[in-house]
C-alpha cells in the first residue's frame, strides 16, 4: 500500500483490490492498470479480459467480480470512496444514469507503451498528493487532478453518442480549456471575465456553455475551486487563520471570511472546529 487517505489510496498488490471472487456491489471504485498476468472481469454481467498495459476503470456502485486471475497477476492501481467520486463527477459534469451504463459496458482500455507511462507518471503525482503531510494537498489536489482524468472518460462517453447522438463538440472544447485555466490561475484570479478574455469569448457566453455542460455556472466553478483551497488549508493544524488569508491569496481575513461564510454557511473558525471533531 502507498500513501494515501480514507477516501483515497494507491496500491501495487492486487490483494487489496475492492472486487473479489464472489459477485458484490462495490463501496469503492478503482483505476489501474495491469502491470503482468491477466484475470476475468465481470461488471453486470460485461465480461472483459484484462492482460498487461490494460487500463481498468471501475466506478463505485458497480456488481462486479473477478474470476480466473493468473498467479503473476498484478496492478498499479487507486482506489476512490463513493464520497470522493462524486465530488469529482460533479465538479465537472452533470451525473446522469447514461453515464454510469456507459461505464458498465466500457471499463477496459488497452494502452500502448507510452500512456502506460503516462498513468504510471500520474499516479505517482497522486501518490504524492495523497501522502503529503501539509493538508491543503490532500483531498482537494487529488480531486482536482482526477476531474482532469475522468474528463477524458466523459468525453468518451459523450462522443459516443450514448442516448440521442451526442457528441463531443466546441462546447465540451471550451469547458475543458475553461477549467484548465482555473484549476491553473484561481487563487489569482476569481472573475469570470477573466477566464472569458483568455478563450476570446464573452463572460455571458462562457457562463451559458459552462451551465449548458457541467450544470453550474463558470462563477460556480471557480467558487468551488477556492473553497476546496481554503477547506484544506483550515484542515491542517499547523496554520492560523492569517496563514489560511495569506496562501488563499485573500487581502485580508475579514474578505476570506465573508466569503467563506457566504459560500457555506459558516465561519472559518466554526468549518476548522468542526473539521477536528
Amino acid at each position: 500500500m502507498l500513501p494515501g487517505f480514507e477516501d483515497f489510496t494507491v496500491y501495487s498488490d492486487v490483494r487489496y483490490l475492492p472486487v473479489g471472487c464472489h459477485p458484490a456491489y462495490l463501496s469503492e471504485g478503482f483505476v489501474g492498470v495491469c502491470t503482468g498476468g491477466s484475470a476475468v472481469l465481470d461488471i453486470f454481467s460485461v465480461r472483459r479480459r484484462v492482460s498487461k498495459d490494460d487500463l481498468v476503470v471501475v466506478i463505485p456502485h458497480m456488481f462486479a467480480v473477478l474470476s480466473e486471475k493468473s498467479d503473476d497477476f498484478a496492478m498499479l492501481f487507486f482506489k476512490t470512496s463513493y464520497t470522493l467520486f462524486m465530488d469529482v463527477l460533479s465538479g465537472m459534469c452533470r451525473p446522469t444514469l447514461d453515464f454510469f451504463f456507459y461505464m458498465r459496458q466500457h471499463y477496459v482500455f488497452t494502452l500502448v507503451e507510452s500512456e502506460v507511462e503516462r498513468f504510471r507518471n500520474f499516479v505517482h503525482a497522486l501518490a504524492c498528493k495523497a501522502g503529503s503531510e501539509t493538508g491543503h494537498i490532500r483531498r482537494e489536489s487529488v480531486i482536482l487532478l482526477l476531474r482532469v482524468f475522468y474528463w477524458d472518460i466523459f468525453v468518451q462517453f459523450k462522443k459516443e453518442a450514448v442516448r440521442g447522438g451526442i457528441r463531443y463538440g466546441h462546447k465540451e472544447e471550451l469547458v475543458y480549456k475553461f477549467l484548465n485555466l482555473v484549476t491553473e490561475h484561481y487563487s489569482t484570479n476569481r472573475e469570470v471575465s477573466f477566464y472569458a478574455d483568455k478563450l476570446c469569448i464573452s463572460p455571458k457566453y462562457l457562463t451559458m456553455v459552462v451551465h449548458d455542460v457541467t450544470g453550474k455556472s463558470a462563477k460556480e466553478c471557480i467558487v468551488e475551486h477556492t473553497l476546496l483551497e481554503i477547506k484544506s488549508l483550515l484542515r491542517d493544524a499547523s496554520l492560523d487563520i492569517k496563514d489560511v488569508v495569506r496562501l488563499a491569496r485573500f487581502s485580508s481575513q475579514s474578505l476570506l471570511s465573508r466569503f467563506f461564510r457566504k459560500h457555506t454557511g459558516m465561519s472559518p473558525s466554526q468549518y476548522r472546529e468542526q473539521a477536528h471533531l
